[in-house]
């Protein structure tokens, strides 16, 4: 009964937050790039993350050689 009620609660704070995410005039709205260059420029920026995270996830899963040199 308890985590019914931390999702009734959870749902609501996320459906009374959406409308803050829509397109209001001013500081968050980028008038000056056309869809193509918003694409390009956060497909870029996706890449870019997912390299790194790549780089990283290699870096920490990396073995050691066991044989002696």
């Amino acid at each position: 009964m308890r985590s019914a009620g931390r999702l009734a609660v959870g749902l609501g704070a996320a459906l009374g937050t959406a409308p803050a995410w829509a397109d209001h005039p001013g500081g968050l709205r980028s008038d000056a790039w056309s869809p193509l260059t918003a694409a390009l420029v956060f497909g870029g920026l996706a890449l870019i993350v997912g390299a790194i995270v790549v780089v990283v996830v290699a870096i920490f899963t990396r073995r050691e050689d066991a044989s002696p040199k």
